[in-house]
């Protein structure tokens, strides 16, 4: 029976996936940077491992005795170069699937990782993905998941201060690809449990394509509202950002994926190597977001 250690403790993504693995009778491990997850992860059939990944020999302790890991970069938000900090985290996981001779890994990683440069945090996923590939005898499967429908959860405040929505992309001229975080997760234990694919490998998945006008009027007709998408300069998007109170770094990362969506550079490689559409569509998410828009 394969051992597996889970990064990312159970958020929206780990924890279907912890749930579906206990279900097959494996044996599985969550990494958790937080004392308080240990009880919840404990009912779930798993055991938690507390720790941060941040620090090496925790990493390399934690992978010890796996047959599978799931690697994720958790979000990084106390750091003036994002991408340093990611690659620091990379690293500790390399050498830790090294370490223990681990032979399968499933990587949760960005459309846009194919470029490594101007991909705002997408960059470091790249540089994730170059460490994996250069790893002897490993079998990785990176996962690619498209632009996520909770990220629009964020454009609530700007609905209700100013009554639209918008961001540096979205225009007509180039669709966003959207997944949502379930169909990410049964993705990812697809790879897990099959353990079909041999050396390096990356795997799309999105579930719609739509316009930032589209996605305003499907929302909006969700909250009882008529919604427009206004596409910011890269500017005013970077000077909303830091106003919402992100860091330097953070929203000037976060301005250039933008660009990036808005230019075509980030979605090219999954448009040439569209795969199969997942479940989720918009229109399923719009209920979620009235929801969220309602409390």
């Amino acid at each position: 029976m394969k051992t597996y250690v889970i990064t990312g403790s159970i958020g929206h993504i780990s924890r279907p996936i912890v749930e579906g693995l206990i279900k097959a009778g494996k044996e599985v491990s969550v990494i958790t940077s937080s004392s308080e997850r240990v009880a919840e992860i404990e009912k779930l059939g798993a055991k938690a491992i507390v720790g941060n990944v941040q620090d090496s020999g925790f990493v390399r302790s934690a992978f010890k005795g796996a047959d599978v890991v799931y690697t994720m970069i958790p979000p990084i938000w106390q750091t003036d170069n994002w991408r340093k900090s990611m690659n620091e985290v990379a690293k500790n996981y390399t050498d830790a699937i090294v370490a223990n001779n681990i032979r399968y890994v499933v990587n949760l990683s960005s459309m846009g990782a194919h470029v490594g440069n101007g991909m705002g945090p997408v960059d470091g996923l790249y540089d994730f993905e170059q460490m994996l590939n250069k790893i002897e005898r490993l079998n990785v499967r990176h996962l690619r998941p498209s632009y996520f429908y909770y990220n629009f959860l964020s454009q609530v405040g700007l609905i209700k201060q100013a009554g639209f929505m918008g961001a540096n992309y979205g225009d007509e001229n180039e669709k966003i690809f959207l997944v949502h975080t379930r169909d990410i997760a049964a993705a990812a234990l697809e790879e897990l449990l099959n353990l079909s694919f041999q050396g390096s490998s990356a795997r799309y998945i999105f579930g719609d394509e739509r316009s930032g006008k589209e996605v305003a009027q499907v929302l909006g007709k969700a909250i009882g509202k008529d919604l427009n998408w206004v596409v910011f300069t890269d500017q005013q998007q970077k000077e909303g950002l830091l106003q919402a109170g992100l860091s330097e770094t953070h929203a000037r990362n976060f301005t250039d994926m933008g660009r990036a969506i808005r230019e075509g550079v980030m979605q090219a490689d999954a448009r040439e190597h569209k795969p199969a559409q997942a479940k989720t569509k918009l229109e399923d998410f719009a209920s979620e977001f009235a929801q969220a828009y309602r409390q």
